[in-house]
């Protein structure tokens, strides 16, 4: 699910941006502390036979389209040769495509970066709570555009049929409920849950804007 036009975009700072033109996220300043750009500076230095050293100057990278793609497939574990790689494995790697479903009741703040996990109740993948996180796979990952990807998943009735109220979906690189260290958290308008209802989740990431 990529972004359409007419869909609000809730920052981290509390404004609200319109998307204007489908799959086109309107310019959005970083707030302070966002280090979400990748970049990179190189420097090369002539070296004497006598061992003396002359360094030029730094210069900054360009990270090509197929670089960038690398990185973002990489990053969720969406690059093939990941796809078959066992749960225990991921975790391993640091992969985050595990997500934690929940209920958090931080605001967000200046602090909320510094979150480490989902800080009021999280909800296992089955109706008596559970011990895993859903696991987001290949299929329901994918690029759109050069910069952005997405990930979907449902919560069937059946995996968290009890009534919960949710507000929060943190992404981890540990299939374990109440393990690891999230790697980010988003948190929305509470909901209930009701013990028929499935629930969609869709987590897009910009990797630049």
């Amino acid at each position: 699910m990529s972004f359409n036009k007419g869909d609000k975009i809730h920052l981290h700072d509390g404004r609200i941006v319109t998307v204007r033109r489908k799959g086109v996220v309107p310019k959005i300043h970083r707030a302070p502390g966002d280090n979400s750009r990748i970049r990179g500076f190189i420097r090369a230095a002539i070296v004497e036979m006598d061992g003396s050293e002359h360094p030029a100057d730094w210069h900054e990278n360009i990270v090509t389209e197929y670089g960038h793609g690398m990185i973002v497939r990489n990053y969720v574990g969406l690059a093939s040769s990941a796809s078959s790689v066992a749960a225990t494995v991921l975790s391993d790697l640091g992969l985050a495509r595990f997500w934690g479903l929940g209920y958090h009741t931080q605001a967000q703040s200046s602090n909320f970066s510094t979150q480490s996990a989902i800080d009021s109740t999280e909800y296992g993948l089955a109706s008596t709570g559970g011990v895993s996180r859903a696991t987001v796979s290949v299929g329901s990952q994918r690029l759109s555009g050069t910069w952005s990807l997405s990930q979907s998943f449902q919560y069937e009735s059946s995996r968290i049929s009890h009534a919960v109220t949710v507000n929060c979906i943190a992404q981890y690189h540990n299939s374990s409920v109440g393990a690891g260290t999230a790697h980010s958290l988003a948190t929305f308008a509470s909901s209930t849950k009701g013990t028929t209802q499935a629930l969609n989740c869709t987590y897009n990431w910009l990797f630049s804007t």
